[in-house]
């Protein structure tokens, strides 16, 4: 009987394990199926592509307006580009970007017979493109100081899928530069932290969930953008750092990222004269080709940072950048603007292809780039959202006639898969939550209760934090009232809202002039200028402008409970303390009324 029951289970347990083992077989022969479909799908597009064709589909422009004007139309006609980002300029409201985009895909279908692929910089905080349509998140830093990767990844999935229902299909973010330098002008408060495990878990986290949501996600700036004091739109930064010193720091992240399925990458026009000392990332075969394409082996989209910045404008013009860029390894050169500069970059690359610059070791170079780019709008689902109109013009030609059932099938499932995911994902507390989350202290913990809201006194400005003072029944008071409040004693907190430097040192001088009351300061700005060094001072980091921000501040001296915890960043070093010797705000109006 034991003998027949122990034959029993080993039989089940072998059908158990055959039918999972199976079943993950026949998910990977479909998976494999698809893909293969895919690149055979993207090989015959792109072989009915003419020359002119081809380069365009490689550049991205810029456009001026809300609307498909004549010189948006002209552009499109004369490039044949290959995408289109889109800036605050040309972003309205929700129907007019629909609009927009509805248009810019009909009038791409008509003359280049595939639809675009259309980018956005949407990071959050102070950096949203998009004011109508998308949940407005906290800013990359601020995500990072909740050291939550299931926030970062539902915050990417939501902005993605927000985004793509919009019509915008290629997201610039996340950010996955360590911001270790706090010099650095432009990354800032877009890095997501200035330690290694921040950057990485936040980055490869948010990197996935805005895979799932449908917009491709872009992670930037390759190798790296942290270390730097130069803005790259204003002059040429160098990095001074041997390729084994950003394989042990900078890397780490983009590596990760690609290990975890990463499809797209932006270069950075940063110069690493311990790898290549003649070229930016952005035209270095060195760092696209043999670092990012052969040692990572990253097949996946490489898109350069806009070609009119400085860094590549005012030092590699005369070297035919885009040229150079392509030769390098990149897909896309993104372009951000139009008329005579994007021909301009047109012309150069098209006499280089019909000089045969771009054939290296038997590939054609400009046509892998395309084929590559085509493959990522199948992937996507991008190719096969516009076969209704695809029916005039050049699309008649170009655009595929029939998908195969395999492939139909799995952009089907695909859709199903982002609107189950976005139900599972998006909570109308997300934000609120994030944003509540992201606030740190500085430079201790800080605890709220200690002083009650009667014994407090508040100086804000901005119309978001005085109507949330409003709504629970709170006295805003002006800086006179403040300070002679804290001179008869009759506070014991005072707090104050700052986005500025001046903000800041007038928080300082009060903190100066009143050792024994504690001065709070709601801080909504970067985190890297000269942080005054006060006993009573305390400053609260939100490091993001939107209303949730804010509010989120508030929250943490009027609600909060437990512990705000200390600041996870490497901040600029500050040898001043407060001091009163400099007139400020403070000092001004308290004259005035005496």
């Amino acid at each position: 009987m034991f003998k027949r029951f122990l034959v029993a289970g080993i039989s089940a347990a072998f059908l158990i394990f055959l039918f999972f083992y199976l079943g993950q077989f026949r998910s990977e022969l479909q998976a494999q199926e698809i893909q293969e479909g895919m690149l055979r799908q993207a090989e015959e597009i792109s072989s009915k592509l003419s020359p002119e064709e081809l380069v365009g589909q490689v550049i991205h422009v810029a456009i001026p307006g809300t609307v498909l004007d004549p010189i948006a139309k002209k552009e499109i006609e004369t490039i044949k580009p290959g995408g289109v980002i889109l800036f605050g300029r040309n972003l309205g409201s929700k129907s007019e970007i629909k609009s927009l985009n509805k248009d810019l895909q009909t009038s791409a279908l008509e003359n280049t017979g595939l639809p675009l692929l259309i980018s956005v910089d949407q990071e959050g905080g102070r950096v949203i493109r998009v004011k109508d349509g998308v949940t407005q998140f906290p800013g990359a830093m601020a995500l990072g100081q909740t050291k939550d990767k299931d926030m970062a990844k539902k915050v990417g999935f939501v902005t993605s899928y927000q985004l793509r229902k919009l019509g915008l299909n290629f997201l610039f973010a996340p950010d996955m530069d360590i911001n270790n330098n706090p010099f650095n002008p432009v990354i800032n408060t877009r890095s997501l932290g200035s330690n290694l495990e921040t950057v990485l878990n936040a980055g490869v986290s948010y990197e996935e969930g805005a895979r799932l949501g449908g917009s491709i996600p872009v992670i930037k700036h390759f190798p790296g953008h942290g270390d730097t004091n130069v803005d790259s739109h204003l002059g040429l930064p160098k990095i001074e750092k041997t390729l084994e010193e950003l394989k042990s720091f900078e890397l780490i992240p983009f590596q990760t990222s690609i290990q975890n399925g990463a499809d797209a990458i932006m270069s950075a026009h940063i110069v690493y004269p311990k790898i290549d000392p003649n070229f930016p990332a952005t035209l270095s075969s060195k760092i696209l080709g043999d670092l990012l394409r052969k040692e990572f082996q990253y097949n996946g989209l490489i898109i350069t940072d806009a070609m009119e910045m400085d860094a590549i404008d005012e030092h590699y013009q005369k070297e035919d950048p885009g040229v150079l860029a392509l030769l390098a390894g990149a897909d896309i050169i993104l372009m951000t603007s139009w008329g005579p500069t994007t021909q301009s970059m047109r012309d150069q690359i098209l006499k280089a292809y019909k000089k045969g610059t771009l054939v290296r070791e038997g590939k054609d170079l400009l046509k892998e780039a395309v084929k590559r780019q085509i493959y990522y709008k199948l992937k996507y689902g991008i190719i096969s959202e516009f076969g209704d109109i695809a029916k005039s013009g050049r699309a008649n030609s170009v655009f595929p006639k029939e998908l195969p059932e395999v492939l139909k099938n799995h952009f089907i499932e695909q859709d199903k898969n982002r609107e189950n995911l976005f139900s599972q994902y998006y909570q109308d507390t997300l934000n609120r939550d994030v944003s509540r989350k992201a606030v740190v202290s500085f430079p201790k913990s800080f605890l709220p209760e200690q002083t009650s809201v009667a014994e407090t006194v508040f100086y804000v400005k901005g119309e978001e934090f005085i109507s949330d003072l409003r709504t629970r029944s709170i006295t805003n008071s002006d800086l006179a009232t403040l300070r002679k409040k804290l001179e008869k004693k009759e506070a014991k907190r005072a707090v104050l809202n700052s986005f500025t430097q001046t903000e800041l040192d007038l928080a300082a001088s009060l903190a100066q002039k009143f050792p024994e009351a504690e001065i709070v300061c709601l801080h909504y700005g970067t985190p890297f200028l000269d942080l005054p060094d006060a006993p009573n001072l305390k400053i609260l980091f939100s490091f993001s402008p939107t209303l949730e921000s804010k509010k989120a501040l508030l929250y943490s001296v009027l609600d909060r409970k437990n512990e705000i915890p200390l600041v996870d960043l490497i901040l600029k070093p500050n040898p001043k303390k407060a001091s009163a010797s400099v007139e400020t705000e403070e000092d001004s109006v308290s004259k005035n009324t005496k």
